[in-house]
Formats: C-alpha cells, structure tokens, sequence
C-alpha cells in the first residue's frame, strides 16, 4: 500500500475481518442461559479472565480431578452441508464428558473453543445453544470458551470446535485397569448410532455413491432423510454414574470413540486379559451394515472404525451383572451382556470377538 493510502485509509480490527462487538452480543443475550448450567461449585463471576470454582461445595472428601479434551471430527463437516448444527454442541459435551466417565468420575465443568472464519451471530448462537443443551444433560457447568475469528485462515463459512471438561472422583472410587479381573461379565450400553467418529470415511462413501443427503433416505429407515439418520447426538452417559447405587460396583468402563471395538477396549483392562464380545447376544444396526456393505469393509476395519451401535463397555462382578443391567435399563438406555473377561492364552489377541457372521 501507498503511504498516501495509509494516510488516508484507518486500518481497523472490524476492516481486518474481526468483529469484537458483535461476539458480545451473542454472549449478552445467551447470559442467562448459560448460567441456567452453573451448580454449587462455580462461584459467579462471569465475564472474568478465569472461572472460580469451590471443589468443597460438591460434597468430595478426598477427590482427584480429571480432565478431557475432544471435538467432533468431520461431523461437523457434514452437519455444515445439512445446514442442521441443533445437536453438534451435545456431540462436543458428549465426546468430552463420557471420557471422563470412563474413570469412574462424574463432570462438573465445561469449556468450548470455537473458531471461525466470519462470525455468523445466528450460527454461533446455535452452536452455544446445543452446548448448554449438553452441559444440562450432562450435569455439567458451562464456565467459559473462547470463540476465535480467524480471517484467512479459515475459508468460506468452515470452522471448527472443541470442548473441555472438568470432573472428579473420590481417590478410592477412581476406575483402573487393575480392577478388571479374569471371569468378570462385560455389559454393552446402546450408542445413539455412528456418535462422532468415523465421519471422514461416511462422508467418503456418500461422495463416491453421489448420495443427497437431505433428499435420499436410508432403505432401513423411510421416517427421516439421510443427513437427520447421521446427525443424531452422541448419547451422553453421565447418568449412569450420577444416580448409581453404592451397592453396585463397576471393575471398568470402555468409552467406544474413535478406534472402534478394536482400540479402545484395551485401555480398559490389564494385557494379561482378553476381552471376548459376543455379537449373537444383539443385533447390529443396519446403518453401520450399509456402511460395510456400501465402503467394502471387512469386519476387522468396521469393528476398529465404528462402534457398531455400543456407546459403553462397562466391567462388573458376575454375581452384580444382571442387577446392572437392570440398573442401566431404568434409565432409560438399553444394556444388555455382551461377552466376558478370560485369562489371556499365549499368543492370543486382547480382545476377541464371535458370532458377527450372522450379520
């Protein structure tokens, strides 16, 4: 640029691309309804530089706190192509809160990152609205975020978010893989679908099969086109912890997100172990049947990509399964015995699954 230009021309921050003003009038009038998340510990001082929270007042005596971070993946990609973003804010919560179940402990604290090229008020404001969906499913505060307008570094309308979570349990509740135990019975709780992982290789398949997603409907599911069928939220299990009898005591629970059945499991239980799953005990999902039969995937890559309609793997005592289940059910999730843990034979992988042919 010319001097005489810089003379005659101010070079802001809004002409650069950024829009402060307009960030506070999406958090001016969400105010409410993020503070309709707060529990006990978060002491109010919104709008500050960092959220207070008082441990004590959630009733631990000697608690660790645990962390999670995650996003969504390339759903969001395709819920951006349906121009349907209602639930990917319960995906965001859902990714992080059920990792931090997985130790045994319940979230408390949320934290989200958005980061765009243009900031759309209406999009933003949807995404928030979803994440407050999440928080309040998941009994979870929404204390803070950062949403980043980024000019030239993220093109046209794409953008991307991430969430942070904060729980805690008690030191002598805290869920490791040494608890899991050869005999132990192995409970599968329901996912709602594909979750959040997995969505590069769906959004391949409807490029190369030039599938419309919000005018074609799956053959298994005439009530709803493609696009709805595939952006139904992770399912957030936090529940399932929350309102546990004390009686009822859990050896391990397996987040199923990305690795599938084949990579997450293992995280779980100790390499002494094998974890065998039976697939005659339910049946799988035609979704994720369309998907090996539509991508040609063998069992093995679907098994390791997908989690073939389990959310959970949860590990108990034989003599508590059935009363665990049960449990699970009431809930209004559907869970049911899916396999067991054997002493690992020489040679042997750690996790072996049978009866999937039927399918």
């Amino acid at each position: 640029m010319k001097n005489k230009e810089i003379k005659n021309k101010s070079i802001t921050y809004k002409n650069s691309g950024v829009d402060i003003d307009k960030f506070g009038i999406i958090i001016k009038d969400l105010k409410k309804e993020i503070m309709s998340t707060f529990n006990e510990a978060v002491i109010d001082n919104f709008g500050s530089f960092s959220s207070v929270l008082d441990i004590k007042k959630l009733g631990y005596s000697d608690p660790l706190l645990l962390s999670s971070t995650d996003g969504v993946g390339t759903k969001l990609k395709l819920a951006l192509e349906a121009k349907n973003l209602d639930n990917i804010g319960i995906d965001l919560v859902a990714m992080c809160v059920n990792d931090i179940l997985a130790q045994g402990g319940l979230p408390h604290f949320f934290l989200d990152y958005i980061a765009v090229g243009k900031l759309d008020v209406k999009q933003i404001k949807s995404i928030i609205k979803s994440i407050i969906k999440g928080c309040i499913i998941a009994n979870c505060a929404l204390v803070g975020g950062e949403t980043a307008e980024m000019p030239g570094h993220y093109v046209k309308n794409n953008f991307d978010i991430a969430g942070f979570s904060i729980g805690a349990v008690e030191r002598n509740q805290i869920l490791t893989p040494s608890l899991v135990k050869d005999g132990d019975i192995v409970i599968a709780v329901e996912s709602n679908g594909i979750h959040s992982n997995g969505y590069s290789l769906v959004r391949n398949l409807i490029n190369y099969h030039s599938i419309n997603i919000l005018k074609d409907k799956f053959s298994f599911n005439n009530d709803e086109n493609i696009a709805e069928t595939l952006l139904k939220p992770t399912t957030i299990y936090s529940s399932i912890l929350k309102f546990k009898p004390k009686n009822l005591k859990l050896h391990g629970i397996t987040h199923i997100t990305g690795g599938g059945l084949i990579e997450n499991p293992i995280r779980s239980f100790e390499e002494d172990l094998t974890l065998v799953l039976d697939f005659s005990t339910f049946d799988i999902s035609p979704l994720f049947l369309w998907i090996k039969e539509k991508s040609n995937l063998d069992w093995f890559e679907l098994f390791k990509t997908f989690n073939c309609g389990i959310g959970l793997l949860i590990y108990v005592d034989k003599k508590n399964a059935q009363h665990v289940v049960n449990y699970i059910n009431k809930l209004k999730f559907k869970a049911w015995v899916i396999g067991e843990m054997r002493k690992k034979v020489k040679k042997t992988n750690s996790i072996k699954i049978i009866n999937y042919e039927k399918s």
